[in-house]
């Protein structure tokens, strides 16, 4: 028999050395990104991983290997944190005139790596630092904000919209463990209103499968 287990061994290391992080609340697009319940990435429905090197402005985004800061020394801002345990979140959030950005962490990510990278048009809820000059909204080489719903389905096919008029997206594949028992998985979710998309988020996991008796 098969079970899932959370791949955070080689990470754990890591929580003990996250920088310094202030009380915050995590909202808008980062948190539901970060969360569970708002999109549904269950189901893979991509063949392979749309998004690769996030660019931010001067700074390039590895997931699951930039840390929060390599962001923050380029740009400042606070690292906040909320939650514990699995549920706990670390995250920079940067308010521009248009639009906020979120680089999130979680435990798989040690508290330290981004494992997470949103955006939403408008005005920032929750806890974030203005964007300081020079800041851009990352590109994340696939449909961002003010793309129509049909360049979702061009760009990935066909995928339902959720009660919350959310777009879900999922692909797997084999990580790169040396054992050939890891696998990453991407997600993307979008939140369109009159048919415009006015939030996308991406994101990475890695998990591991091992045999029990």
């Amino acid at each position: 028999m098969h079970r899932t287990a959370l791949f955070i061994g080689a990470l754990v290391s890591l929580v003990s050395g996250a920088a310094y992080a202030d009380a915050g609340r995590l909202g808008g697009m980062g948190a539901n990104l970060f969360g569970n319940s708002f999109f549904h990435f269950g189901n893979v429905n991509l063949k392979g991983f749309p998004v690769g090197d996030i660019r931010a402005g001067k700074v390039r985004v590895d997931l699951q290997h930039t840390r929060l800061t390599d962001v923050q020394r380029a740009y400042g801002g606070t690292i906040f944190e909320e939650g514990e345990g699995m549920g706990a979140a670390r995250w920079l959030c940067y308010r521009g005139a248009d639009a906020t950005t979120w680089f999130m962490s979680n435990i798989l990510g040690g508290n330290e790596f981004i494992m997470m990278v949103a955006v939403q048009a408008g005005a920032a809820t929750g806890s974030c630092d203005a964007a300081p000059a020079g800041f851009t909204v990352p590109e994340l080489g696939i449909p961002g904000i003010g793309a129509p719903i049909g360049q979702l389905k061009s760009t990935f096919g066909s995928a339902s919209i959720g009660g919350h008029s959310d777009v879900s997206y999922r692909a797997d594949r084999p990580a790169k463990d040396g054992l050939g028992t890891a696998n990453d998985a991407q997600y993307i979710g979008y939140v369109v209103r009159g048919g415009t998309v006015v939030g996308v988020g991406v994101g990475e996991t890695t998990t591991t499968k091992a045999t029990s008796d």
